[in-house]
């Protein structure tokens, strides 16, 4: 440190230096004196203006936050209202820090609001990504923190163990969250948001590990408010912490988006795909190059008797069952989509048309076979199909859903509950005209609209 026969300056110079490295309230008073000072250097009085406003400045952020996410709640932005109480919490324990009242109390109160948070982020996190709550094993964790955290507060103080408490134990509570909602981060905005959420536990694990056993601060209660423990909260919260909030944001307005856009593209009463999401879907599957697959048109037979009989509401039901039936075949490669009524178009990419054959076969024994007693009704219910696979001709995929449905036609002609093949209706047609004997043999395993 340069030489100078000021005191008063020697003695900011070592608080811009040191930042809190040591308990110095002399030093702090300095720090926290408003004003100008007679012979302190501007840029030292700058810097300890600049050091203030850290400790001024987490509360304020995170009570605006707290409105911002019972806002977006309210709006239906925000899938839960633990956000905003989370945010709260977390302001109110900062002000304690910015408005001490008395240290043992502020200790105390601080420390179960600060877990308070850990729990409410934790649940407003399995809630965004639809996970299961475990409440009661996160519920034991925070309540379990009230005893040895009584005892480290009021019955032996030692403050520097009880931080460590309260760092390790908000690091378990956010952490074990973000491990649970990990796998269903959909959106970079999600993936974003996972980072963010792991940097503060580390920077919980850190701060808790480097303060309890590598830098020796005091253990007194008092100490707490000028304590590099304190300023360190304080500047990580502003600079690494505050990722948390924002990143929580642009994942629930990934959310929204796709919530809307389901909306848009998914039937209400089945959540497959309605044909304006089939479409998109179909589309997005191309990449802007020839699709090739297959596409199968399903329809339920006789199901304006079914809905005369008994019901339109037990034939929703019935659209909802074999819905179902259809939703097991769903991968990543395959799009489900529910056109109107009931009649159910799906589209396999790269397969040929007896795979698809089979598939349609392997859902139609399924249909047939099941039994409908838990809807109110003993009758059996049936479904024809239509397969046909795309050409290299077709520029998208109706053509294909068009000879698809021919073929469906055939299946309702030749007595329903059947799997019926575009080219066999193609075979049948060349065959009229005398031109293709040598040309349509096929292998005798085939399926066709009689065999299948």
């Amino acid at each position: 440190m340069p030489k100078t026969n000021n005191p008063l300056l020697t003695s900011c110079v070592q608080i811009n230096i040191t930042a809190f490295l040591v308990d110095d309230p002399p030093c702090l008073l300095i720090l926290s004196a408003p004003g100008r000072v007679a012979g302190v250097p501007d840029g030292t009085l700058y810097a300890m203006e600049m050091q203030n406003i850290i400790f001024y400045l987490p509360s304020s952020l995170f009570l605006i936050m707290a409105f911002v996410f019972l806002l977006l709640w309210r709006i239906g932005l925000s899938s839960s209202w633990q956000w905003g109480a989370g945010f709260a919490q977390t302001a109110s324990g900062f002000a304690l820090s910015s408005f001490p009242i008395e240290p043992t109390f502020d200790q105390f109160t601080s420390g179960i609001l600060y877990i308070g948070a850990a729990y409410s982020y934790g649940s407003a996190i399995l809630i965004h990504f639809e996970q299961p709550l475990w409440q009661w094993t996160r519920r034991a964790l925070a309540i379990g923190f009230l005893a040895p955290h009584t005892y480290l507060v009021l019955i032996i103080p030692s403050l520097r163990w009880d931080l460590f408490l309260i760092e390790i134990v908000f690091a378990c509570l956010l952490g074990s969250t973000i491990w649970l909602a990990a796998s269903r981060a959909k959106f970079a905005a999600d993936v974003a948001f996972i980072i963010a959420s792991s940097l503060v536990v580390i920077d919980c694990l850190v701060r808790g590990v480097v303060f309890t056993f590598l830098i020796q601060t005091s253990d007194e209660m008092a100490d707490f408010l000028h304590s590099a423990y304190n300023l360190s909260v304080h500047v990580s919260t502003i600079t690494v912490c505050m990722l948390f909030p924002f990143s929580a944001i642009a994942a629930m307005t990934a959310a929204a988006v796709n919530r809307h856009r389901n909306a848009a593209e998914q039937d209400p009463l089945t959540s497959l795909l309605n044909r304006r999401g089939f479409e998109q879907a179909t589309q997005r599957s191309s990449g802007g190059t020839l699709l090739t697959g297959a596409i199968i048109v399903c329809d339920i037979d006789h199901f304006k008797k079914i809905n005369d009989s008994f019901g339109h509401a037990t034939g929703d039901h019935v659209i909802v069952e074999v819905s179902k039936e259809l939703l097991k075949i769903q991968n990543q490669k395959t799009h489900i989509a529910r056109f109107g009524g009931e009649e159910f178009v799906i589209f396999v990419l790269d397969a040929s048309e007896i795979e698809v054959a089979q598939i349609a076969e392997t859902l139609r024994e399924k249909i047939a076979t099941r039994r409908w007693v838990d809807l109110g009704f003993d009758c059996k219910v049936t479904a024809s199909f239509g397969v046909a696979e795309l050409d290299l001709s077709d520029f998208s995929v109706d053509a294909a859903i068009d000879r698809a449905d021919r073929a469906l036609y055939l299946a309702k002609l030749a007595g329903r509950n059947q799997v019926a093949l575009a080219s066999s209706i193609q075979e049948k047609h060349l065959g009229s005209a005398g031109a293709m004997k040598s040309k349509t043999a096929r292998p005798s395993s085939r399926p066709t609209a009689a065999s299948v």
